[in-house]
């Protein structure tokens, strides 16, 4: 037998599919949010965020610094040179900073082949 009853309840589903796939696709969306959230690196908060250029302006966001191997920094005698971007860049004597890495290795904060600052290993 077929009651209002029984179309409510059949009407009922697909709305209800509906709202579960958006808080589903809601849920996933924010994903990609929490990966972000921790990509940035691990010295950031305790040093990273703390250097600043001689102009006193931070140069390092959650994502431009890195330790660079010392095979990629290079004293040549018209500077400092790193490796990036698969080209040697010179480094401004102002980029270089005088602050102690936190692991003893060399330390660049850029974006592809714009130096922001630069950090001896060990400090300089």
């Amino acid at each position: 037998m077929y009651t209002r009853e029984t179309e409510d309840r059949s009407t009922s589903w697909p709305f209800l599919l509906v709202i579960v796939a958006i808080v589903i696709g809601f849920l996933l969306s924010l994903l990609p949010l929490r990966a972000a959230a921790h990509d940035h690196h691990p010295y950031h908060a305790e040093f990273y965020s703390q250097w600043l250029t001689r102009d006193g302006i931070s140069c390092c966001n959650a994502r431009d610094c890195e330790p660079i191997d010392d095979q990629y920094v290079r004293v040549r005698s018209g500077g400092l040179e790193v490796y990036v971007e698969g080209q040697w860049v010179s480094v401004s004597p102002e980029k270089i900073r005088p602050y102690e890495a936190p692991d003893m290795m060399s330390h660049l904060c850029h974006l592809g082949t714009i130096i922001f600052c630069f950090v001896f290993g060990g400090g300089a």
